[in-house]
């Protein structure tokens, strides 16, 4: 990280469930003599998961090549339909992990059970060769540390299978009560009467900077073929969301469709590391494939990418603004009168507003170093509890009172919690109980307008009946979900016109509202849940010229530029910056502004 980008991680997120190896294991784990880079199977070495390998008890022994998981060049149409419910059977079969990574002791402790699949039943309905889940969210399970989402995948036909259609499908793993995301392949034979081989599947790329392993194995499964009502619907949803997504071009054509730009100009920072990045310029995504340790991931758009604090922006950023909006008096209502449970005998909440709790300048902290509030140990705590009551109170107690709210900025994602539980409690007094800021006004008011994908639907809550939206991180993404939002922020869209104000405009650095920011000699500031850098000596522009972001934990970002194209990457490597990327869009479209 350099000169004007250089970044440290903004969401630095104690882990869950590792709270007794926090000052023991501080140090990165590599066993197997593996190489952790992104590396391509060796095509010499394949093992075959053909029809022979599937109705065997053979192990799988290591993880395959992706193109394993793909039709080969010489396929057929799929004969046999496949409708219905896939079960995989709990305790069957084998599988094994290899530890690349394990900075908190996360992987290496077996009562976790890392290396076994989840409980996994899902209705899936055919279109084509297209085979599509009912249910595309993140489904809570039993399992102690995963929960999944099943993704559309394919079906197709090989002369010589005696009849058996094959299968592949991607899913997601996601890490229980935090936002790290492991993407996998798995793939069967079946046969539309509801025979079925072993599954074989794997986890070979992750967006998580602080586990990363390779998982792979076999397991017994069931197939129950039967109608879906719904399917008509599901088929006509899905192909909606295919046709809304923004046209993809491999990152490597930008040279000839723009001469002069340099497509290694858009290499993230630790490419190493990277699951996915990429440049949009007039409505083109031009991306690079998204990577594992073994090939390119073949389901690249429906790749799992975790927000983390990306949500600080389009959920508690966004949300607040529609809030203000509609009712502008929420703006200045004191947070002791919102959230009783900040009502305590030192008052240090009675001038602090859902202002200063978006701009986190509550004047409650215990450092003004960045981020020193945030690494705190005792930010275990938080993110730790499960339930409402636990996070809520941490949040409240946690920072004491040091200077007048609105004067001193402190990186808190306990005070953007705070300000999801003061829109929730002033949403419920105006619109009814049952209301949510998630259900009601983020996602129907932006994300449902923008048609993005159904996992977008869900957002990580408390696991209570309370079920607070964790609203500073937690939301996942498909990439072009995320392209769609900032899109829509950063041009003349219905989006823009909806969240139109003196506060979305200083979120988007139009104005010259006050910054927060603790990084002044890097031109860096923090305003309304967005991240800001002013590039203009960079590209030589005469006067200020400000690039809006959203950055997320481990080395996640999405920049805005004033030309309307997007630069983002999600990587694993904790680094932020775009230096290189943001003076390589300046030659595509001059955003100076002299």
């Amino acid at each position: 990280m350099t000169a004007v980008f250089k970044l440290t991680e903004y969401h630095r997120q104690p882990l869950s469930r590792a709270t007794k190896s926090l000052l023991l294991v501080l140090a990165v784990t590599c066993l197997l003599a593996y190489a952790a880079g992104r590396v391509h199977g060796d095509e010499g070495t394949r093992q075959a998961l053909g029809l022979e390998f599937l109705l065997s008890s053979d192990p799988l022994v290591s993880p395959q090549p992706t193109n394993s998981f793909m039709p080969p060049a010489q396929h057929l149409a799929p004969a046999n339909r496949f409708e219905g419910l896939l079960t995989l059977v709990p305790g069957s079969g084998s599988s094994q992990i290899e530890i690349l990574t394990d900075t908190f002791g996360i992987a290496a402790d077996d009562s976790l059970r890392l290396k076994e699949l989840p409980p996994y039943s899902f209705r899936f309905v055919m279109d084509g060769a297209e085979i599509i889940p009912l249910k595309r969210e993140p489904q809570i399970t039993s399992h102690p540390n995963w929960e999944i989402i099943a993704e559309p995948g394919i079906a197709w036909d090989v002369p010589g299978d005696s009849g058996w259609s094959r299968a592949a499908l991607p899913f997601t793993l996601k890490e229980k009560n935090e936002n790290c995301l492991h993407n996998g392949l798995m793939t069967f034979l079946y046969k539309e009467k509801g025979e079925i081989t072993r599954v074989a599947w794997q986890v070979t790329s992750e967006t998580c900077l602080y586990v990363k392993v390779n998982l792979w194995g076999v397991t017994n499964a069931r197939f129950e073929p039967g109608s879906v009502p719904s399917a008509t619907n599901v088929i006509e949803a899905y192909r909606t969301e295919i046709a809304n997504r923004l046209p993809v071009k491999p990152i490597s054509k930008l040279r000839a469709d723009y001469p002069g730009l340099e497509p290694t100009a858009f290499h993230p920072p630790g490419i190493d590391d990277a699951s996915v990045y990429g440049f949009v310029i007039n409505g083109v995504n031009y991306r690079s494939e998204c990577f594992t340790r073994f090939g390119p991931y073949p389901f690249c758009d429906v790749l799992g990418l975790p927000s983390y604090s990306l949500a600080k922006s389009v959920f508690a950023g966004v949300g607040y603004f529609i809030m203000t909006n509609r009712w502008p008096e929420f703006a200045t209502i004191p947070v002791d009168e919102l959230i009783p449970e900040c009502d305590l005998e030192d008052r240090r909440w009675k001038d602090v507003t859902p202002a200063h709790l978006l701009n986190m300048t509550t004047g409650n902290y215990e450092s003004t170093v960045f981020n020193a509030d945030e690494d705190a140990v005792s930010m275990v705590t938080f993110f730790e509890a499960e339930t409402h009551a636990g996070k809520v109170q941490f949040s409240c107690k946690a920072w004491p009172h040091k200077s007048e709210p609105g004067t001193q900025w402190a990186y808190h994602t306990t005070d953007t919690y705070l300000l999801g539980v003061a829109m929730n409690r002033y949403l419920k007094k105006k619109l009814g109980p049952q209301s949510d800021i998630y259900d009601d006004i983020v996602y129907p008011q932006v994300f449902k307008q923008l048609g993005l994908s159904p996992v977008s639907r869900w957002t990580h809550r408390t696991y209570d009946d309370v079920a607070q939206p964790f609203t500073g991180f937690g939301l996942v993404f498909h990439q072009d979900d995320i392209l769609q939002i900032a899109l829509a922020i950063n041009t003349e869209s219905e989006l823009s016109k909806h969240l139109a104000g003196a506060d979305f405009a200083a979120a988007m650095f139009r104005s010259d509202n006050p910054r927060q920011t603790g990084l002044d000699p890097n031109r860096l500031a923090y305003s309304n849940g967005f991240w800001g850098v002013d590039v203009s000596g960079l590209i030589d522009c005469p006067k200020e010229t400000w690039i809006p972001f959203f950055s997320g934990y481990g080395g996640i970002v999405v920049a805005m530029f004033p030309n309307g194209s997007i630069y983002y990457y999600f990587t694993d490597s904790n680094k932020h910056g775009f230096r290189t990327a943001a003076a390589e869009a300046n030659k595509a479209l001059n955003y100076c502004k002299e």
